[in-house]
């Protein structure tokens, strides 16, 4: 296990410089709307309150554009719940339902593990995410997820920037394979209570696959905290 975690974190790093062949250039909207909060009261007797006290449940659904802003790519909805182990993890599960406009479906289900800690005004962050997408074999089914990141909470200013990378690596039949990097800057205001709205401009390079894209993404999100009311 020790030496899968290591691969993991170090094959996105030495195939980085690799450039892949005749990148497809694509601008793409990303949007959404969440809402998130603690188990309802009428489950607290059968879960018990120390589980209850550290458990926060969420959705989303959100709409991805094609190569133009308003083509549509996707509709998707996200069920999800996570768990405080303590002040420095968490851990999650999260399940996604995305609707083509084909008619087709497809669907996807997540374990994830977060770390977080700030130094003085420094937050950083990081995410491992086990991704299995319901495809035929030979597909990217089994998707690992390094995602590192750093914020800063600027004196006097409510728009405080954070950036993240991320890495992703397909576990197939030819073993791990690194194919593609995810690079975000982004902020977020809260206009009143219980409300937060994200904006970030996202850099999506995929590799090691025959047609790959380059997508430059903007991505805007309204989430409402109901803990908060």
């Amino acid at each position: 296990m020790r030496h899968l975690l290591l691969a993991l974190l170090l094959l996105p790093l030495a195939a980085l410089a690799q450039e892949p062949p005749r990148p497809e250039q694509r601008q793409e909207l990303w949007t959404s709307l969440g809402v998130k909060g603690r188990v309802p009261a009428f489950l607290h007797p059968i879960i018990g309150d120390d589980i209850i006290r550290n458990l926060r449940l969420s959705g989303e659904l959100g709409y991805r554009s094609a190569d133009a802003f308003f083509a549509g790519r996707q509709v998707y909805t996200d069920l999800g719940a996570k768990y405080k182990l303590s002040d420095l993890v968490s851990v999650g599960l999260e399940h996604r339902i995305a609707f083509r406009p084909d008619g087709s479906t497809r669907n996807r289900s997540g374990l994830q593990v977060d770390l977080s800690h700030a130094i003085d005004r420094l937050e950083l962050g990081y995410r491992l995410n086990y991704q299995h997408n319901y495809l035929d074999w030979g597909d990217q089914r089994e998707v690992f997820r390094n995602r590192f990141e750093i914020g800063y909470d600027l004196p006097k200013w409510k728009l405080d920037p954070v950036f993240s990378v991320e890495f992703f690596t397909w576990a197939g039949y030819r073993g791990l394979s690194y194919f593609g990097t995810r690079y975000k800057l982004g902020t977020e205001w809260s206009p009143g209570k219980g409300q937060t709205l994200q904006i970030a401009i996202t850099y999506d390079r995929e590799r090691d696959v025959a047609w790959p894209t380059y997508r430059t993404i903007l991505s805007l999100g309204y989430v409402v905290n109901l803990n908060k009311f």
